[in-house]
């Protein structure tokens, strides 16, 4: 079975972001041989693979605290990909709702990671839930990250909550029950 893999870009960009935290040093230091080559030169590849990179947001969860991990994947969806995502979501923005991006979130995320399948299911007008599947097992902290591309799909449509988060069946399965408000009047 192959496993999933980072884009270069979005891995540079979260190892940047971790570079510049409090605790760099700590994490750098607890890191394997392997998951330092790729903290030293994430380009070295087009495409990185999953597990060196599953090892560096594992590590840092644990030095800086699963909010400042989520922190940092909603800053680095927000900074790293919005200017190659906003572009092409143009019309669907327009709706503002976030079960348009929520429906492509299979197609859009293809740019930072493939070997990964999201499902969406409507739950209603204001209520959806997003299903990630990965080819195997996952991290905890995996689900993290995925927190942070929800809060900016929040961000850039109206305003919304995840209500529940959870690994299910083999922890290769992530699971996100979500729920938004009409955004806000136009003044």
């Amino acid at each position: 079975m192959a496993d999933y893999e980072f884009s270069t870009g979005y891995v540079q960009a979260v190892v940047n972001a971790l570079r510049r935290a409090p605790k760099a040093q700590e994490i750098y230091g607890r890191l394997s041989y392997d998951a330092r080559l790729l903290w030293d030169n994430p380009w070295s590849s087009p495409w990185q693979p999953a597990t060196p990179f599953e090892e560096i947001g594992e590590i840092a969860t644990q030095e800086l605290g699963a909010t400042v991990f989520n922190d940092l994947t909603h800053v680095t969806m927000k900074e790293r990909m919005g200017p190659i995502l906003l572009p092409m979501l143009k019309t669907t923005l327009a709706a503002k709702s976030p079960a348009g991006i929520l429906k492509k979130l299979n197609d859009l995320v293809k740019v930072a990671i493939k070997g990964v399948e999201i499902a969406y299911q409507s739950e209603g007008t204001h209520a959806g839930v997003v299903t990630v599947v990965y080819p195997r097992p996952v991290k905890p902290h995996v689900m993290e990250s995925w927190l942070g591309v929800i809060r900016f799909v929040f961000d850039i449509t109206s305003p919304g909550q995840v209500n529940q988060s959870q690994q299910v069946g083999d922890d290769a399965t992530l699971q996100f029950v979500l729920s938004w408000t009409d955004p806000p009047a136009a003044k």
